[in-house]
C-alpha cells in the first residue's frame, strides 16, 4: 500500500516496514435533517457537518495493524458518527460528528473542541432553519474544510428549501426540501442532509465521513556484504 491510503469505511491498515510515524486527517460524519418543524406542516432543520481534524505527527510500529474508524452514513434525524484513529501510546486524531435535529431549528456542526482531536481542527457547518416555522426545510451544513469551519446551511425561505452549505474541500450539505418535498442528502465527507419540507417528508442522510492516512516512503538502503576469503 502506497501513501496516501483513503478510507471511506471503517478498516483496517497495516503499517509498511520502516515507517514509524505517520500523519492523518479524519473527517467526522454529518447529521441527518430534521423531519418535522415545532408545529404541523412546517419544515425541518438541516443536519451539522461533520468536524475536520488533523494530526501531524502519530507513532506507529512497522508491521503492525490498526483499525481505522470511519463514519457511516446516518439516516434522517440522527447524529453524525466520529472518526478516529489510534496509533501507539494512544497518540489520536478523532473528528467529531454533526449533531442532528429534531425541530424546525437547525443542527450544529461537528465540534472543533473534545471529543475532535488533532493539531488542526475545524468544526462543521451547522444547518440552516426552516422558515418561520412554514413549509421549507432547512439546508445542510457542509463538512469542516481543511482551512476552516464548513458553510453554513442557508434558511428557507417561505415554501422554498434552504441551500446547502458549500464552497470548500468539506462535503457539501444536502438542499432542503421544498413545501411536501424531502430534503437533499449531504455528501461525502461529512456533509449535512437537508431538512424536510413538510412534517410529513423526509429529511435527508447526514453523509459518510472520511480518514486519510499519509507516510513518507522508506528509502532503500543498500548493504554491502563482504565476502569472506
Amino acid at each position: 500500500m502506497s501513501s496516501p491510503a483513503t478510507f471511506n469505511s471503517t478498516g483496517t491498515w497495516q503499517c509498511p516496514a520502516g515507517v514509524n510515524t505517520i500523519a492523518v486527517v479524519c473527517r467526522g460524519g454529518g447529521a441527518g435533517g430534521s423531519a418535522n418543524g415545532q408545529q404541523a406542516d412546517t419544515g425541518g432543520g438541516g443536519g451539522g457537518g461533520g468536524a475536520y481534524s488533523k494530526t501531524n505527527a502519530i507513532a506507529v510500529t512497522p508491521g503492525k495493524t490498526y483499525t481505522v474508524t470511519v463514519a457511516a452514513q446516518v439516516n434522517m434525524e440522527t447524529a453524525g458518527q466520529v472518526s478516529s484513529f489510534v496509533g501507539d501510546f494512544s497518540q489520536s486524531c478523532v473528528a467529531a460528528g454533526g449533531s442532528t435535529t429534531t425541530t424546525d431549528q437547525p443542527g450544529a456542526g461537528g465540534v472543533f473542541t473534545y471529543p475532535t482531536v488533532g493539531d488542526v481542527k475545524y468544526a462543521g457547518g451547522s444547518g440552516g432553519d426552516s422558515y418561520s416555522r412554514y413549509d421549507g426545510g432547512g439546508g445542510g451544513g457542509e463538512g469542516g474544510r481543511s482551512d476552516s469551519t464548513g458553510g453554513a446551511g442557508t434558511g428557507a425561505t417561505f415554501e422554498t428549501g434552504g441551500a446547502g452549505g458549500t464552497g470548500g474541500d468539506g462535503g457539501d450539505g444536502g438542499s432542503g426540501g421544498n413545501d411536501s418535498a424531502a430534503g437533499s442528502d449531504g455528501t461525502a465527507p461529512g456533509g449535512g442532509g437537508g431538512g424536510a419540507g413538510g412534517s410529513n417528508d423526509t429529511g435527508g442522510k447526514g453523509a459518510a465521513g472520511r480518514v486519510v492516512i499519509s507516510w513518507t516512503e522508506p528509502t532503500n538502503i543498500l548493504v554491502n556484504v563482504i565476502a569472506s576469503a
